[in-house]
């Protein structure tokens, strides 16, 4: 008998085996099955091994050395005027920063330690600028500095010349100054963050036009590899930068200390304006609206 026929017959005799009438399995008396297809037959099926996704670890900053800006937390603006995150179409292309939504007289805070100076700057209004040293997991060691430009406030704190500040210090109050002060634009703390590779570089920032610099591409690298990666942490539509730029809300949470709940703003005309953080952010280490713990 050829090998085929012998399997042939192998699997019509397992078939009659299993259904079989007592007359017709006695006609296959005599017919021996091969070894392997016996031992087929008679070991049981293997076990399925169940299948475990690995969940993102949570995710706590290494070297919190940033503070939030604000003491409370209303998330982004939205309103007639247009939309607040980071990269939201504006007439002259992108907008640079991220629009924190607070009443008029909310408290603003230094994001970092180092030196600030206020000025008055046309559609910005009054603004301050705070320049510091990132943290060394963030290229601090390396000279990489940080250029924060809080604008449309109320009032500024620092003097025109520069003066040390600490993190968490007052540096003004939220409020509607430069083009933010028309009617149908909800009081917001225009925030933006730059990335240059000295403190002379930072502290002769101006925070306009489309200057490159490549420490912005090294800081992104570390970024990614310190945060980004660990926490599954993006932006829902794609980028982070902006040239020289950087995410302000992406690098707070990359680099600070924990920032308030977002809350629900008490304003009627406040709440019609909030945008949530989950909306335009995604993260497997943390929930997006109360930010690593």
């Amino acid at each position: 008998m050829s090998s085929r026929e012998a399997l042939v017959c192998s699997a019509l005799a397992l078939s009659c085996f299993a259904s079989c009438s007592a007359s017709e399995t006695g006609k296959l008396e005599g017919f021996h099955l091969p070894a392997a297809v016996v031992s087929a037959a008679t070991e049981p099926a293997p076990e399925l091994k169940k299948v475990v996704v690995a969940e993102t670890p949570k995710f706590t900053p290494k070297d919190p050395q940033l503070a939030y800006v604000l003491g409370q937390d209303l998330g982004i603006r939205s309103d007639e005027g247009g939309k607040g995150y980071f990269l939201a179409p504006r007439a002259h292309g992108k907008h640079n920063g991220i629009d924190f939504l607070a009443p008029v007289g909310t408290p603003v805070l230094a994001a970092c330690s180092g030196k600030a100076r206020s000025d008055e700057r046309g559609g910005y209004g009054r603004v301050v600028q705070l320049v510091c040293r990132m943290p060394n997991s963030l290229g601090g060691n390396e000279g990489l500095h940080a250029s924060f430009f809080y604008a449309h406030l109320d009032k500024a704190v620092p003097p025109k010349g520069w003066v040390h500040v600490e993190a968490g210090q007052k540096l003004g109050t939220v409020g509607k100054t430069g083009n933010a002060s028309g009617p149908k634009i909800k009081p917001h703390l225009h925030l933006e963050l730059i990335i240059r590779g000295s403190q002379e570089d930072a502290l002769a920032e101006t925070h306009s036009g489309v200057v490159k610099d490549a420490a912005n591409d090294r800081f992104l690298e570390l970024l990614a590899d310190e945060c980004l990666e660990p926490a599954k942490f993006a932006s829902v539509h794609g980028e982070i930068r902006r040239d020289r730029r950087a995410d302000p809300f992406v690098v707070l949470m990359c680099a600070a200390k924990p920032k308030p709940d977002l809350t629900e703003p008490s304003d009627d005309k406040l709440k019609v304006a909030q945008i949530r953080w989950s909306e335009h952010y995604t993260a497997g280490g943390f929930e997006v609206d109360r930010g690593p713990r």
